[in-house]
């Protein structure tokens, strides 16, 4: 890998002690994949940058958000709203084909 990952992070907490070298007591109690980002952290591999939690993009996927935000996380992931509609946009000959021609071929 030429450069580190870049994982965005919503708690500075977790960024500091992934961070931080030195193990502490009170650190044991956590599971071990955490211990393992903290060393690919520590071995420069991951970079962990603070986001505020009102930009925390992933929340798209998460959690039940406004109008605007979902808008805008939406913009920001680059997805487009476009109107789609098939009311009136099939003709019924060419729908009548195609489920004929759909029965058909199980016969």
């Amino acid at each position: 890998m030429d450069a580190p990952v870049v994982i965005y992070c919503d708690n500075i907490s977790s960024i500091l002690l992934a961070n931080n070298p030195v193990y502490h007591a009170r650190t044991k109690h956590i599971e071990v994949h955490y211990h393992f980002i903290r060393k690919k952290v520590l071995a420069n591999e991951i970079n962990l940058i603070h986001v505020s939690t009102k930009d925390q993009v992933v929340d798209i996927f998460t959690k039940a958000l406004s109008t605007n935000k979902l808008q805008k996380f939406r913009k920001m992931f680059g997805v487009l709203e476009v109107d789609l509609s098939l009311r009136g946009s099939v003709e019924n000959s060419k729908s009548t084909s195609l489920v004929s021609f759909v029965i058909g071929v199980g016969k």
